[in-house]
């Protein structure tokens, strides 16, 4: 299977929080985020509804994959459906049908012979991670050790399964997982950090590094991911083989078969890259990296890099597809950057690393000055009074007449 990256196609993230609720008995507090996207044109190849590309069939493989398991005469059905549509598994296809979904005559097979299994009429890469049709709902830490800590997230979405309208909520909970924007002051370098994405149920490991010089004199701590990350434990062919360096996303993304992994597979099991030509993973393009500064515990820099794949079983039942059988398929390489820090983060930086040592070590001149002097005029006024003490004494004569008369005798 060729591979050839084509990009970057690059998308501003801007979100605000709603209806934020401050417990003071937790203490913690509650808000509900809200994202979108805006496409960035002077960044990017081209515009992504002008570019068509010849591409995996995503929705091809992932449904095929999840007809996999069911009955011998279901899978026979979906055949004969599937070969009306006339697909195959590579086709041509615009990026921003790729990115943004679009209704596929595929998915609506798979919701008439599997009711309940899919509920959704499109499989997009970004239109999942931005599902306007989903609300969260995140609890986080606001005081001592577990300050900006994302305690538990909820998830609500009106499934459409079996006619029902009715909400679906989903509970998750983390431990020591911050959303990537702000740490708890004074971290070590044994603090544990987790990174949570908004669209993902699970969290990123990380691990820390090194230490890193900022211009301004601030020691930063550098944390990239940890192996613990993309272990895997449940993402097997059909023949047993579980590769390493995989994170299973079937129970964040719908139930379809997607995997992250580090981009172009780097640090991940070497026989997934003999199945895919075009791939080259090296440090210097592929590797994140997060920048914190652990006084303040302020994010300077972030550089996330992700891959996403889908994770096919046994596909030898179905002619469009099994080619694909038992593959890990690269779909989409994602970059995901932090801008640079605000005017306000900057200055305070500055006052913190630069202005405010200076202004102190100025200050501490200056009471050290000040100090001597009073020793110094304290000890003159000191050797003063000791000489007026221990000086040369002086005596007034007496005045007067003093006469001597003769004793005479008879």
């Amino acid at each position: 299977m060729k591979m050839k990256e084509i990009g970057p196609f690059v998308y501003q993230e801007y979100r605000s929080n709603e209806d934020i609720d401050f417990d003071n008995e937790a203490p913690v507090i509650r808000f509900t985020p809200k994202l979108r996207t805006v496409f960035m044109p002077d960044k990017s190849v081209g515009d992504p509804k002008d570019i068509t590309l010849n591409v995996p069939n995503i929705s091809l493989l992932t449904v095929s994959t999840l007809m996999e398991p069911y009955p011998f005469v279901v899978r026979q059905l979906y055949n004969i459906l599937v070969n009306q549509v006339d697909t195959e598994g590579i086709v041509a296809r615009d990026v921003h049908s790729c990115l943004w979904g679009f209704r596929d005559p595929i998915v609506s097979i798979a919701k008439t012979l599997a009711p309940g299994l899919i509920y959704y009429d499109s499989i997009g890469i970004l239109e999942k991670l931005y599902d306007p049709y989903v609300k969260y709902r995140i609890e986080m830490g606001r005081e001592g050790v577990d300050k900006f800590k994302v305690l538990n997230v909820q998830r609500t979405r009106k499934e459409k399964m079996f006619d029902s309208n009715d909400p679906v909520n989903k509970y998750f909970e983390f431990n020591d997982t911050y959303e990537g924007a702000a740490f708890p002051p004074l971290m070590t370098p044994q603090t544990p950090v987790n990174l949570y994405r908004l669209g993902i149920c699970k969290s990123f490991q990380m691990k820390y590094q090194s230490q890193e010089d900022l211009k301004l004199g601030a020691k930063l701590f550098v944390y990239g991911y940890s192996n613990s990350t993309f272990e895997n434990t449940k993402i097997c062919d059909s023949k047993g083989w579980c590769p390493f360096g995989l994170m299973d996303l079937s129970s964040c993304f719908y139930h379809l078969p997607m995997a992250l992994s580090k981009s172009h597979f780097l640090d991940a099991d070497p026989l997934l890259l003999e199945k895919v030509e075009g791939l080259k993973p090296n440090r210097a393009d592929h590797d994140s990296s997060l920048l914190v500064d652990p006084k303040a515990g302020l994010t300077i820099g972030t550089t996330l890099e992700l891959q996403l794949n889908i994770m096919t079983t046994d596909l030898t039942f179905n002619h469009q597809s099994r080619l694909f059988s038992d593959t890990i398929v690269p779909i989409a390489r994602a970059k995901i950057t932090l801008p640079e820090p605000p005017e306000e983060t900057r200055y305070s930086l500055k006052l913190m690393y630069e202005t405010g040592p200076q202004i102190l070590l100025i200050l501490e001149i200056i009471s050290c000055s000040l100090g001597i002097l009073l020793l110094l005029n304290s000890g003159r006024l000191a050797w003063r009074e000791r000489r007026r003490e221990l000086g040369p004494k002086t005596f007034t004569p007496l005045q007067g007449k003093i006469s001597a008369q003769p004793l005479l005798s008879s």
